[in-house]
């Protein structure tokens, strides 16, 4: 077989012929762009030289070892399509990452509305000052992700993102992933800088509350991730994740992970004190507990360590009781009356001697509602006779057994005989003792605040739960599928912004809209949740696509009345009428 002639390198397109070390050598068939490395052997006592393959030449023409990967297979045979089709292409054409092909159609669905409320509260500006543009990009259309298909499952993404219309152009493969992750808590300082960012964006007169949950894990490497009690019974393990919300806004600004074995108790202390030092003490904080909280040596320990907090008391408690007979005389006054609650309500400052001989100071915020009263007292009614009604009917069905009804705590609102099947007579004093607090509710504060205050405080840990609930289900945060710390972390960042997407879409759909119509006169539209849930909503949107012409240019598919109605429900009227600013061109 004749020996193989070599070209000239000068002769060779796209050779690279400012690296002088660089040669062509006939490598088994093949022609190798290689450097020559010498190097003195010591033990051999004579020089020798290393190789380091650097490209291939194929049809007179200079590839690097990636493009001859991509085009060609091991044993030199051209591939039938392209290890890299896309990379490829836009290789050969010469044009940007986020040019899109002539007449493809990439499918946008929700997520133009997405983009637009990310934006509309300053989370795309907040997360581009932290982690740049680029990242900022796919941290949003990771989000975009988990909110479309309600799963976090990350290693989907590069299948999923395709033919999407997202932010970040091109697919993430796993490794990837798993860099991106790692990368957003290695940014310096990046907890006050974007929690910072986005408690600047509040009004300084709303107050921060904060819940906290927790979310499984089977990680053995996250310190975190610790054995605690569950919601259901029993100990699993899990990493505790504590959220804080602004109570007028619902818009979540900060989130810390924190062992899953530690009590809530301890969480609020130390998360009361972790808020002052992030902001510098520029923001007021409260933590909204429920009612299981509620015992003296909770209360004390909260004064004496200065925690703020707003938790519901229970009524069977005697200085409750004091205070709600305290406030009795004024929750029928028009000047107690609760706006925006329908009810009244009357602040209390109690002065008690705790158990350890301390007199502290609290306050107990009393509320009467007249809707609340007549649904406990139907209740109660109902429940008084049906008791009543059993014990008329009771026929034993074995003498010896002892009538059930006996042992029923109802039978203490009764008075006569007490036999089964014989007339009750009803004990109204025991009735009315028992019915005295039917329709009043109290709040109990460790800082001095309004009623009024009170009521709206404590209202956001109904939305703190809502968040959580929708971030648990609608973002798939009920479980953490990473096994580092870094990269758990840096899913919860994701989780954090697509829970602020949702949390804002939710409360844009309970908003009712004015417009303009073509006569000039101002017209109210129905919140949006009165027509249809989020899942009909998504359904709706899902045939929307855009358009390329391959030159540059774009446009919306086909985008139906009410679809555009949606949009301006939405308060975007504008938002599949103009191209937007962002995805592939």
């Amino acid at each position: 077989m004749p020996k193989q002639t070599l070209p000239e390198p000068k002769s060779v397109k796209n050779f690279p012929l400012s690296n002088r070390k660089a040669r062509i050598v006939n490598d088994r068939g093949h022609l190798r762009v290689i450097e020559r490395l010498y190097y003195w052997d010591k033990e051999a006592g004579r020089g020798k030289e290393k190789r380091l393959y650097i490209g291939y030449i194929v049809d007179n023409e200079y590839l690097t070892n990636e493009q001859y990967n991509n085009l060609y297979k091991r044993d030199g045979s051209k591939r039938l399509v392209a290890k890299s089709e896309s990379k490829s292409a836009l290789a050969q054409s010469g044009q940007p990452m986020d040019f899109v092909a002539s007449l493809e159609a990439r499918q946008a669905c929700e997520f133009p509305l997405y983009y637009a409320i990310a934006k509309s509260c300053g989370l795309i500006e907040d997360i581009e000052a932290v982690w740049g543009k680029q990242r900022a990009a796919a941290i949003v259309s990771i989000a975009f992700q988990w909110l479309h298909t309600t799963s976090n499952a990350t290693y989907l993404y590069e299948s999923w993102c395709q033919n999407k219309l997202l932010p970040y152009v091109g697919g993430i493969s796993s490794r990837d992933m798993t860099d991106l992750l790692a990368s957003l808590t290695a940014v310096p300082g990046w907890r006050k800088l974007f929690f910072g960012a986005r408690m600047a964006r509040l009004p300084e007169s709303e107050v921060l509350c904060f819940d906290a949950t927790e979310v499984a894990s089977e990680a053995q490497e996250i310190s975190y991730a610790q054995l605690g009690l569950g919601k259901t019974g029993g100990f699993q393990r899990q990493i505790g994740l504590v959220l804080l919300v602004g109570n007028k806004s619902g818009l979540p600004v900060l989130f810390r992970t924190l062992p899953g074995n530690i009590t809530d108790v301890t969480t609020v202390k130390d998360m009361l004190f972790r808020f002052d030092e992030l902001t510098e003490g520029k923001r007021v904080f409260a933590a909204v507990l429920d009612r299981g909280y509620c015992s003296s040596g909770n209360i004390a320990n909260f004064i004496d360590t200065n925690s703020r907090i707003v938790m519901a008391a229970r009524t069977d408690i005697s200085w409750v009781q004091n205070a709600i007979e305290e406030a009795l005389p004024y929750l029928w006054q028009s000047s107690s009356y609760i706006r925006g609650h329908e009810c009244w309500g009357r602040s209390v400052a109690v002065e008690r001697k705790f158990e350890d001989g301390k007199q502290r100071r609290f306050w107990v915020h009393v509320y009467r509602s007249d809707t609340k009263t007549h649904m406990e007292h139907m209740a109660f009614r109902r429940m008084l006779e049906n008791f009543e009604k059993q014990w008329l009917q009771y026929k034993p069905t074995d003498k010896t057994q002892e009538c059930p009804l006996l042992k029923s705590p109802w039978l203490k609102f009764f008075k006569g005989t007490k036999e089964p099947g014989a007339a009750l007579e009803q004990d109204h004093q025991a009735i009315d003792l028992a019915t005295r607090y039917f329709g009043f509710f109290c709040n109990i504060t460790t800082m001095p605040c309004t009623a009024q205050e009170a009521i709206e405080i404590y209202g956001t840990r109904d939305l703190i739960e809502k968040t959580f609930k929708a971030g648990k289900s609608s973002a798939d945060m009920s479980v953490v599928r990473s096994h580092k710390e870094d990269t758990a972390e840096g899913r919860f960042i994701i989780s954090f912004v697509a829970m602020t997407i949702l949390s804002r879409l939710y409360a844009l759909m309970k908003k009712s809209v004015t417009v303009a119509d073509s006569k000039g006169n101002l017209k109210t539209l129905e919140p949006l949740a009165r027509d249809m849930s989020l899942n009909e909503l998504k359904n709706h949107l899902e045939g929307i696509y855009m358009i390329f012409d391959g030159h540059g240019g774009r446009r919306w598919s086909e985008v139906t009345k009410k679809q555009h109605n949606i949009a301006l429900r939405m308060g975007f009227p504008d938002l599949f009428t103009t191209l937007p600013e962002w995805g592939p061109r």
